[in-house]
């Protein structure tokens, strides 16, 4: 498997950093000598005592005696450090290849990926940045991007059906996020068409889906996720205080960030292998808009109605004030 990319800069690391904590992480001995990790990592001292003091001015505690030697104590900091994410990716025993390269700061994840897909990058590889400057969702609306407070990943599949069905894949990904944070303690979590992850009327995550070709004419697909995980209230601009929420305003604790992308990874290889009716299913469950009134635009039309659910290609049914049925591949609400 293929480590994560190492983007050097503050928040990222050093190969001799990687290697070290890399070390002490997956070792279940625990604690090593100097001598032991001199010898094991084929780093000279000067190196060890570098990337040992590099850690701990990222929030890694290094706990140490003479007798015991060195260990990383309880609690990790919330950093998507590369080499946790290595250790990470080859305990999920997932059926996508996934392969994360890790950015300090980005223009956005949705684009590195589009980019990288239409140069032939292959199925499974995920971009995640600490901070987004120009980060979207749905029709092109900006997306506030804090730093090193939110989850902002994009993830490239290459389904080998075709045509590509881009809602259905929104589908399949909102229920991953709502199930993933669902396991790891966030219950009352649900999905409002077509891709806001929501508590009660609060916005707390949302899907971007878009579609583009690599050098070989296929069509691949990016998943874009932003979950709000550790922000507070101040975090967001003042449009926003009234309208979005985050994991740690809804738990009243933190929640570490690479946790949740394991745990969405997870979920998004499970439920990748499903049929859309198995998605369907799962995703009419965390509708929290079904059977309630509706009111956009259409067309340069004004439309009322009430949500029905959706089809079988993942479209919005909306029954008309007239009582007919309607089916809307996006709303403009």
């Amino acid at each position: 498997m293929n480590g994560p990319e190492i983007i050097f800069g503050e928040l990222c690391c050093s190969p001799v950093e990687f290697q070290l904590l890399r070390f002490l992480l997956s070792r279940k001995e625990g604690k090593f000598s100097f001598r032991n990790l001199l010898s094991s990592l084929s780093l000279n001292e000067k190196e060890i005592w570098g990337a040992l003091c590099a850690l701990e001015e990222k929030g890694f505690i290094i706990s140490y005696s003479p007798l015991m030697g060195f260990e990383v104590s309880p609690p990790l900091p919330d950093l998507i450090h590369p080499a946790e994410v290595e250790l990470i990716l080859e305990k999920l025993n997932c059926r996508i290849p996934w392969r994360v390269k890790i950015f300090q700061v980005i223009d956005s994840t949705s684009d590195e990926v589009l980019r990288r897909g239409r140069r032939g990058e292959k199925e499974g590889l995920v971009v995640i940045a600490e901070r987004q400057l120009r980060g979207r969702g749905r029709q092109g609306r900006s997306w506030e991007s804090s730093l090193a407070l939110g989850l902002y990943m994009t993830l490239l599949l290459e389904p080998s059906f075709q045509p590509l069905l881009p809602q259905q894949f929104a589908l399949m990904s909102s229920v991953a996020v709502v199930e993933a944070l669902n396991n790891l303690g966030l219950e009352n979590v649900g999905i409002k068409w077509p891709n806001d992850i929501v508590v009660d009327s609060r916005k707390l995550g949302g899907i971007l889906i878009e579609t583009d070709r690599g050098i070989n004419s296929k069509r691949f697909i990016a998943i874009g996720i932003g979950i709000n995980v550790n922000q507070a209230e101040i975090h967001f601009s003042g449009p926003l205080q009234n309208k979005a929420t985050s994991i740690y305003m809804e738990r009243g604790q933190p929640m570490r960030r690479v946790e949740l992308m394991a745990e969405v990874l997870k979920r998004i290889d499970r439920n990748y292998g499903l049929s859309f009716f198995e998605i369907k299913e799962k995703w009419m469950k965390k509708m929290v808009n079904r059977d309630r009134e509706v009111e956009f635009e259409e067309d340069g039309q004004r439309i009322k109605g009430i949500i029905r659910g959706i089809d079988e290609m993942g479209w919005l049914v909306v029954e008309k004030e007239n009582g007919s049925i309607q089916k809307f591949f996006s709303l403009g609400c």
